[in-house]
């Protein structure tokens, strides 16, 4: 294991670019789809409407059933292939909008307004519609496909990969969700490209200089040693600098100059952990979990959970700095969006989707991609093995 104090290598590294179509494609995607997946927040799922998803180039259409909870349907009527997104939702089931073929939670036909009220059995209304409590028998026309849901945390999941019970993992859990003392704001963002780019982004410090200039760190040319731990199908930073300054919102959090404790955290498949903390009163943490729609596509779900050092009614400090917050983290996001962009440019400016090399600052990453390429594989096996080493690097 590499002394963190010694300089950091020069020892080049080239790997192929991953492959952005076929982790994005169900058929292709190997152990990449058995895993939960944000489908939406459940603010954007309210009672009595339909949302349309895509997810892993599928289609999907949400809604929530009589009892309110949340169902995921493939968005195509078996009739006429129309999307039933573009419908309505009536007492928990959906309707196509093309000849009103409607369909209940589990995906069955329940009723065909052109076959007339006694097609699907007694427990239609005299004038031939369902009702509130009625126990409507399927039409024997077939079931749509349903995917597992699960929705905890202000978020709603979607299992795509048949069983949930075979899920490789549970769901993952919001960061200080419900805690005393913490405050949680959700941001969906898209981004123009795919998930492993994506949360490789989100785990990289030396970019901040570049992409977040004065908005997130200054150029300081400095050297950063870190510890670097590859286990479980994770992969987690923790930066040995003590010292380390967040510009821009970092002087709101930090008034009396704490030392900071920074935490990088991947696990798999697609979720990133960051996490900034000064002492026992003041930190937020910054959780991203990346939905794939197509290849170069993908809907980000940031949890921003923060907690603030003055002694305030928290209502008070959360109505005077929620504005600031929400407004500086959008800002510094959308950098993130646009670099996520041109970056996506380049892998696709020529054949084989590129190659990336790499240095020692790219070890994390290097672990990312190797936990990624063996769920793309099929997840054969024990996986990567688990290791810990330093590394250091200059912002």
């Amino acid at each position: 294991m590499r002394n963190p104090n010694d300089a950091p290598s020069l020892a080049l590294v080239t790997t192929p670019a991953v492959d952005l179509e076929a982790e994005a494609d169900l058929t292709r995607c190997g152990a990449l789809k058995d895993f939960w997946y944000v489908a939406c927040l459940s603010t954007e799922l309210p009672k009595g409407k339909p949302l349309a998803r895509t997810i892993f180039g599928t289609n999907l259409v949400l809604f929530r059933d009589e009892h309110g909870r949340p169902t995921a349907l493939r968005d195509r009527c078996l009739h006429r292939n129309a999307r039933l997104s573009a419908g309505d939702v009536f007492h928990g089931r959906i309707g196509c909008p093309y000849h009103g073929w409607t369909y209940d939670a589990s995906g069955a036909v329940v009723e065909v307004p052109s076959l007339g009220p006694s097609q699907c059995g007694e427990a239609l209304d005299a004038q031939g519609h369902a009702r509130a409590g009625l126990q409507v028998r399927p039409c024997d026309l077939g079931k749509l496909h349903r995917f597992d849901t699960l929705e905890q945390d202000g978020l709603v999941y979607v299992f795509m990969g048949g069983d949930s019970k075979r899920a490789l993992r549970p769901s993952f859990r919001v960061p200080y969700w419900g805690q005393p003392g913490w405050t949680v704001y959700f941001m969906v963002t898209r981004f123009p490209n795919g998930v492993t780019n994506l949360v490789e982004n989100f785990m990289d410090v030396p970019h901040t200089v570049f992409v977040h200039k004065g908005w997130f760190r200054n150029p300081a040319r400095k050297r950063v040693p870190a510890r670097v731990k590859r286990a479980d199908g994770s992969v987690l930073v923790t930066y040995q600098q003590e010292q380390d300054t967040v510009t821009g919102l970092g002087r709101i959090f930090n008034p009396s100059g704490l030392p900071m404790v920074h935490t990088d955290h991947y696990f798999i498949p697609n979720i990133t952990r960051v996490d900034y903390m000064w002492g026992e009163r003041s930190g937020f943490a910054i959780n991203s979990q990346v939905t794939p729609i197509g290849p170069t596509d993908s809907l980000v779900y940031t949890a921003i959970s923060y907690r603030l050092p003055y002694d305030l009614p928290r209502a008070l400090v959360a109505r005077a700095l929620m504005p600031l917050v929400r407004w500086y983290t959008t800002q510094v996001i959308r950098q993130d969006v646009d670099i996520m962009r041109v970056q996506r440019e380049g892998l696709l400016n020529g054949p084989g989707g590129g190659v990336f090399s790499g240095t020692e600052a790219d070890l994390l990453h290097a672990d990312i991609e190797s936990y990624r390429r063996w769920l793309l594989a099929g997840g054969h096996g024990a996986g990567p093995g688990d290791e810990e080493r330093g590394i250091v690097f200059w912002i």
